[in-house]
C-alpha cells in the first residue's frame, strides 16, 4: 500500500513538476478538467468519471512500479472510451444542466486530445521505445526506475 501511494505521488510529481513547460501545462489542464468532476459530484456522470480516474491512477501506479515512467502509461486512458460512450447515452439528461453539459463538452474535447497523444505514445512503446523517459529522483534513476 505504501509503495502504491508513493508511486501515485511520484507520478503526479513528474507530471506537475518534471515535464517540460508545454507538456506540463497540458498535463495540469488535463488534471484540472478531470478534477472538475468534484464540482459536479452530485451527478452520476461526475461520480463515474471519478471512479474511472481513480482506477486509471491505480493501474498507472502499478505499471510505474514495474517499468517506470514509460510511454505505455497512457494506455489506461482507453478507459475513457466506454465512459464517454455511456455518457453519450445520457445526452438528454446532461443537456438539462447547462453547466454540466459545458463541463462534459470541455472534458470530452480535452480527453480526446489526450487520448490521441497517448495512442501515439503507446505505439512508440510497442515499436521499441521502452526506456523510462522521466525520473523522479537521482536514486530512482540509478536503480533504473523512472519517476
Amino acid at each position: 500500500m505504501k509503495d502504491g501511494i508513493r508511486s501515485v505521488l511520484e507520478l503526479f510529481g513528474v507530471v506537475c513538476l518534471r515535464f517540460r513547460p508545454v507538456p506540463r501545462i497540458w498535463a495540469i489542464w488535463l488534471l484540472a478538467v478531470n478534477g472538475g468532476c468534484l464540482l459536479f459530484i452530485t451527478h452520476v456522470e461526475a461520480q463515474v468519471l471519478l471512479a474511472v480516474t481513480g482506477l486509471a491512477v491505480i493501474v498507472q501506479a502499478a505499471i510505474y512500479q514495474r517499468i517506470g515512467f514509460t510511454r505505455v502509461l497512457g494506455i489506461v486512458h482507453l478507459m475513457w472510451v466506454p465512459m464517454f460512450i455511456w455518457m453519450a447515452t445520457r445526452a438528454e439528461a446532461i443537456q438539462a444542466d447547462p453547466a454540466l453539459a459545458t463541463w462534459i463538452a470541455v472534458l470530452f474535447a480535452t480527453n480526446l486530445v489526450s487520448l490521441v497523444i497517448d495512442i501515439a505514445e503507446v505505439i512508440r512503446f510497442a515499436r521499441g521505445d521502452r526506456a523510462p523517459h522521466y525520473h523522479w529522483a537521482k536514486a530512482s534513476a540509478a536503480r533504473g526506475l523512472a519517476a
